[in-house]
């Protein structure tokens, strides 16, 4: 199956717990094929470097960047 999560999808699977990270989960699993494009990229880094999201990637430990190439993997 194929897969196009929205922004808020993937920023929820990447710092919470929750049906979100069960879609992450399942493509990193393999079991769907998540898609994405530029436009859809760029919006994610843009609200993952947002001063609001800093607390909560303190406590996933990681940074905006290293979220972002969790994605591209």
């Amino acid at each position: 199956m194929r897969v196009v999560a929205d922004t808020n999808t993937i920023v929820s699977g990447l710092l919470w717990r929750g049906a979100p990270r069960q879609v992450l989960d399942a493509a990193r699993d393999g079991m769907i094929t998540l898609f994405t494009s530029a436009i859809l990229l760029a919006e994610l880094e843009d609200v993952l470097k947002r001063a609001k999201l800093k607390e909560y990637q303190g406590i996933s430990i990681l940074t905006a960047s290293e979220l972002l190439a969790r994605i591209h993997d």
